[in-house]
């Protein structure tokens, strides 16, 4: 088994090191800079995904690179046929070359997998069991917020000059933090349309949006909301699910997940054992493994779902309007 990672930057070193702990070590890297830590000095080093393509076979490729230059990797992969991509989210800053992606997926019947990894987190998969046992009755609504200090998030590089910091590299804290468009189509499927407002404070010294409000309409009916910046001094990231019956709270810097039925009864799922890395490693492992199939993994056809949700808010924010996802296209 040949795995290729391409990008060697904070998401690709922990690809890396978790490839190295499920026992995976066939493994070539791919970086531009040549700034390999020591510690992986062992494994094979190509400045282009071109020179290690024509040097090797792969049967899976590690996506890592920035956001921008997501899809046009994505293509020169599936050219090379390699039959599992996995490739970091979001799946690109625009549509552009998207229908390319995807039929070239389908030509080559190359498995692509968006790494959503939160579908992994154990809070989440409780939320989505609870909600497909309808202990809370039929939602009604759903909010959802995060946000996260920008400078603290990488803290060996200057943030002002990162990917998150610039429009070209596909920054911005909605594509930034995408997780949360994603996994409310994942818990309760396609949007009908929505309606945001972003801005940049200045604050931070970046040209990108470094907060966002956005408005949801389900095509069940439901409606939602999403707040996102990157002003929070501490993490926050929860979600308020509202039934007919009941409600239920997640909350990720707590490790719970809290609801309570028509009844008044108050139930908690405490899971304060599960570390952030344990999701990586179960998506990776997940990955890695494609003749187990796990309904967790996300596809190339649903990661543009929520990149779809992504630029309809930024249209609704630019217009001042209400936007259909139909609208949002190649």
């Amino acid at each position: 088994m040949n795995i290729l990672i391409i990008g060697i930057g904070s998401i690709g070193r922990r690809h890396l090191k978790n490839c190295l702990v499920l026992g995976y070590d066939n493994i070539d890297l791919v970086s531009q800079s040549g700034n390999i830590p020591d510690e992986f000095s062992f494994l094979k080093r190509y400045a282009s995904v071109k020179d290690a393509t024509n040097s090797n076979s792969y049967d899976f490729a590690i996506l890592c690179t920035p956001t921008a230059y997501h899809i046009c990797d994505l293509i020169y992969l599936l050219e090379k046929k390699i039959p599992n991509i996995y490739v970091e989210k979001p799946i690109s800053h625009t549509l552009s070359h998207i229908n390319k992606a995807i039929f070239l997926s389908q030509q080559f019947n190359s498995r692509v997998v968006v790494g959503y990894d939160l579908h992994f987190e154990s809070g989440l998969q409780k939320v989505k069991e609870i909600l497909d046992s309808n202990l809370i009755g039929k939602v009604v609504s759903i909010n959802s917020k995060v946000g996260q200090y920008l400078p603290d998030w990488r803290p060996f590089q200057d943030y002002r000059k990162g990917m998150s910091a610039s429009i070209k590299d596909g920054g911005g804290v909605m594509l930034d933090l995408v997780h949360e468009f994603d996994y409310l189509y994942w818990l309760l499927g396609e949007v009908k349309y929505i309606a945001a407002l972003y801005d940049h404070s200045g604050t931070l010294e970046i040209e990108t949006e470094d907060v966002a409000e956005v408005l949801l309409q389900f095509n069940n009916g439901v409606l939602g909301t999403i707040h996102l910046d990157y002003l929070q001094q501490k993490l926050v990231r929860d979600c308020l699910i509202t039934g007919s019956n009941g409600s239920i709270l997640w909350d990720l810097t707590t490790s719970s997940v809290k609801w309570i039925n028509n009844n008044k009864e108050e139930f908690e799922f405490s899971y304060s054992g599960f570390a952030r890395n344990d999701r990586f490693l179960l998506i990776l492992d997940a990955f890695l493994k494609p003749n187990m199939p796990d309904k967790r993994l996300t596809t190339l056809e649903d990661g543009i779902e929520s990149l779809k949700m992504v630029l309809a808010a930024k249209k609704s924010s630019e217009t001042k309007t209400f936007i259909s996802l139909d609208q949002v296209k190649e």
